[in-house]
């Protein structure tokens, strides 16, 4: 995935839970939005060791590291990237082991965001399943562990599709406001902005453009 392509996947995440959806974080959608199914679920990767000897924890996580690189790279419907989760992605074949692992208090750690593809059909508790599945799946080297994190981001791709068909029942809305508040001026903007999307479900999105209408009513006969 291109530098672009990474952008539009930061910008088009919002934050869910496994117990809900994280209201912090919502927009008021407008009148006129669209669901659409989420495309991915971005979810932290942690890998820990407490092996004593320093050298060890972090010869141990390497091995991680590049175990989890491969694993992704020969499966399908993966995808593995560097920085925060939610805020930036860096990918994988960017990311130096060196940049990402720390050791503390007696214990090496790294921390990755997977990405996985939903299904059809497939609901937010099986995904998260799968996703348990394919980490699991991951031989563990020496005294080492990985877990995935407690945080998930729904995400959606090519956001931008939606926005001539989003334009168009605005536009139907502001006409049926015209035509009930008759004679009246109904005024729109915001419709630069980029198209917004947040959670309305477990893999459910809201897709929307950031815009305001405003209906100023005439008097019969008065001034056009």
């Amino acid at each position: 995935m291109g530098a672009q392509a990474q952008e539009s996947a930061k910008l088009d995440t919002v934050t869910v839970t496994a117990s809900g959806i994280d209201n912090g974080d919502m927009q008021t959608a407008p009148a006129v939005f669209r669901h659409v199914r989420a495309d991915f679920v971005l979810v932290e990767v942690n890998c820990q060791s407490a092996s004593r000897d320093p050298g060890a924890r972090k010869t141990e996580l390497e091995t991680m590291f590049s175990r989890l690189k491969k694993a992704v790279s020969s499966t399908s419907g993966y995808e593995l990237f560097g920085g925060e989760l939610g805020l930036t992605n860096a990918p994988i074949n960017t990311v130096l082991f060196d940049d990402i692992y720390a050791d503390y208090s007696s214990q090496g750690h790294f921390t990755l965001t997977l990405s996985i593809d939903t299904k059809p059909d497939e609901t937010f508790d099986v995904l998260m399943r799968r996703a348990a599945a394919f980490l699991e799946g991951i031989k563990i080297e020496g005294r080492s562990e990985a877990y995935l994190g407690e945080e998930q981001f729904l995400g959606a791709r090519g956001t931008d599709k939606h926005r001539a068909d989003l334009i168009s029942d605005i536009r139907k809305e502001a006409s049926a406001l015209q035509q009930t508040f008759a004679p009246a001026i109904v005024t729109v903007s915001g419709l630069e902005s980029r198209v917004v999307t947040q959670p309305s479900g477990p893999l459910e999105l809201e897709i929307f453009i950031p815009y305001m209408m405003s209906v100023e009513s005439r008097p019969v006969g008065g001034p056009a």
